[in-house]
């Protein structure tokens, strides 16, 4: 039975641990993704419509993007050293420059905040209807 216990002990710290390197990351990554998030940002807000937005967003700052895609694998590398065999470390910059990507249409959209104000609107009538 103890031996139990220590081997959970165990699994659990390994988990806090990865738990904390994959934030290292996050954190890491959202730091060297932000020029390229105010680049797109500022070209976005050239659009004159949601179709030229996109478009944008798809191709505006592509240098930028190109140069920042190695150092967010290199970040990857550097934090999670050594990189366990089913991370990817080149589908996660992907992904990174992808949602970066999507954020700044959604920005220059409004849709995310208007969900959001739905979702509080929502709330705040439960609050209200509730006995």
């Amino acid at each position: 039975m103890k031996l139990l216990s220590v081997v959970f002990l165990v699994g659990l710290s390994g988990t806090a641990l990865a738990q904390q390197e994959a934030v290292e990351v996050g954190k890491a990554m959202a730091e060297q993704l932000k020029p390229y998030r105010e680049c797109l940002k500022a070209e976005v807000a050239k659009a004159a419509s949601k179709e030229q937005a996109q478009l944008i967003v798809q191709e505006a700052c592509a240098d930028l993007r190109l140069g920042i895609k190695p150092k967010l694998i290199a970040t990857i590398h550097q934090i999670l050293n050594p990189v366990p065999p089913s991370f990817n470390p080149d589908a996660a910059a992907d992904g990174a420059l992808k949602m970066t990507q999507v954020g700044a249409y959604y920005d220059y959209t409004g849709e995310v905040r208007a969900f959001h104000q739905r979702l509080k609107n929502q709330a705040d009538k439960r609050k209200q209807t509730r006995p």
